[in-house]
């Protein structure tokens, strides 16, 4: 991500409502950031930003394990039957989200990135 992907939100504001976007490297140094649309500020430093670089560094060490995932399942038991989901295919086909509290509300972060599909 720290290649030019970016994080998507949607705004708070009840009228707004448009995909707020920012990388991780912009909060770094300007925690400060504007939706597009209507100009509400959003204030990202301290836990939030914290909270970012752990899921980011999570998406790096999925992008790490990548040679084994082909090997590695995640198995759901449903009335007595084990479904085996291959990590790497769970991983392809879904979105990467993490949900965290903004301004009292739960908003959930769209990572515009595919784990697996991330440049070094």
């Amino acid at each position: 991500m720290k290649n030019g992907k970016h994080v998507e939100f949607n705004c708070l504001d009840d009228v707004c409502g448009k995909p707020v976007q920012f990388k991780l490297l912009e909060i770094e140094t300007s925690p400060i950031i504007r939706c597009p649309n209507c100009g509400k500020e959003y204030n990202l430093n301290g836990n939030f930003h914290k909270k970012l670089k752990k899921f980011e560094s999570l998406i790096y060490a999925i992008k790490d394990a990548e040679e084994i995932l082909g090997d590695t399942n995640v198995a759901v038991n449903y009335r007595n039957h084990e479904i085996r989901i291959p990590y790497r295919l769970l991983l392809t086909r879904m979105n990467t989200l993490l949900t965290m509290n903004i301004g009292g509300k739960k908003v959930e972060l769209r990572f515009r990135v595919e784990p697996l599909g991330m440049e070094e």
